[in-house]
């Protein structure tokens, strides 16, 4: 990731309730990259590769991050575990 060309965006936030999460404004800042990076990987706005470099994260270390985070790295089509469920049922009962 070429860190020449960014952009610094910024929040505002009371300082009460950034000292009630985080022990420190860079702690906070870390968490907070995080936390949209996640949420953009969630969306599917970018790709697992993109959010890990992002965070300056090995491609593993980020798919750690996002179990940690309880966030799928697999996309399911509607009513896929419906139709696994099914199947599996169909070869148990073709099995007895």
């Amino acid at each position: 990731l070429l860190m020449s060309e960014t952009v610094k965006l910024s929040l505002e936030f009371p300082k009460s309730f950034v000292e009630e999460l985080w022990p420190d404004e860079t702690q906070a800042s870390v968490e907070m990259k995080e936390a949209f990076v996640l949420e953009f990987y969630r969306q599917r706005r970018i790709s697992l590769r993109r959010a890990a470099e992002l965070l300056s994260l090995s491609y593993r270390e980020f798919m750690d991050l996002a179990s940690r985070h309880e966030i799928s790295l697999f996309e399911y089509e509607e009513g896929w575990p419906k139709r696994e469920l099914e199947g599996l049922q169909s070869l148990r009962s073709k099995a007895v």
